[in-house]
């Protein structure tokens, strides 16, 4: 009996693209970096808490979305106490 399983998984066609450009110029095949990257994935998750975990899409209205943009294009001054923070990583 093999030691070898034959898994399926569907991707978007850029992960695709980016994952067949990656191993054409490392010289790696697919199967390789596929598994590594679960073993890879599946460690990290078995150590993180779950809050650790940041979703990769983030929902906001309209309105939330229209003060993100402004708040980056405008940011505030930083605070005494951020100034205070920022000063103490220095040292």
């Amino acid at each position: 009996m093999s030691s070898q399983s034959q898994i399926s998984a569907t991707v978007s066609m850029a992960t695709k693209k980016k994952l067949d450009r990656f191993t054409t110029s490392h010289g790696l095949k697919k199967n390789f970096v596929v598994e590594q990257a679960l073993l890879f994935f599946m460690e990290a998750r078995s150590k993180l808490p779950d809050e650790a975990l940041i979703p990769t899409r983030l929902l906001v209205s309209d309105k939330m979305f229209k003060r993100i943009v402004d708040l980056t294009e405008n940011p505030p001054k930083p605070s005494k106490k951020l100034r205070e923070l920022m000063r103490a990583q220095d040292h």
